[in-house]
């Protein structure tokens, strides 16, 4: 697999609820950043995450925070180890039943076929909105 092909699969294997199938294409040392790099008391998705079990923490996160309705890859492109995809999404907040729509894009290093850098740029915005009471 391309590095597109291997974050499109992972996406997939998460979205599908396979996260065993989504974990074994993280790198050991992986960074995922979902939208901010800094943690907030805010935002509980904000932060920076290492490796498997820093992406199962997202993804727990996430799951916890959002109720997913809408995911949608309008592209992709990239070259060699790095894959960029854009697009839509379409959540609501757990906690108060608000939307939370907003384009999207993805930016991804992978190495030796894993996953080794997952960076999620959204609305920041609209999701602290959408999770503000």
């Amino acid at each position: 697999m391309n590095s597109i092909q291997t974050v499109q699969t992972f996406l997939d294997h998460v979205f599908s609820g396979r996260m065993p199938e989504a974990l074994a294409l993280v790198a050991d040392d992986a960074t995922f950043i979902p939208s901010r790099p800094q943690p907030s008391s805010k935002v509980p998705l904000y932060g920076t995450y290492r490796g498997p079990e820093g992406a199962t923490q997202v993804f727990k996160t996430f799951a916890a925070v959002l109720k997913p309705e809408q995911f949608e890859v309008e592209a992709a492109f990239g070259e060699g180890e790095h894959a960029a995809l854009h697009g839509k999404l379409k959540h609501y907040s757990v906690a108060t039943g608000k939307p939370f729509v907003s384009d999207w894009a993805l930016i991804c290093r992978v190495s030796q076929g894993k996953i080794a850098l997952y960076h999620f740029f959204e609305d920041t915005a609209a999701l602290e909105a959408a999770l503000s009471a």
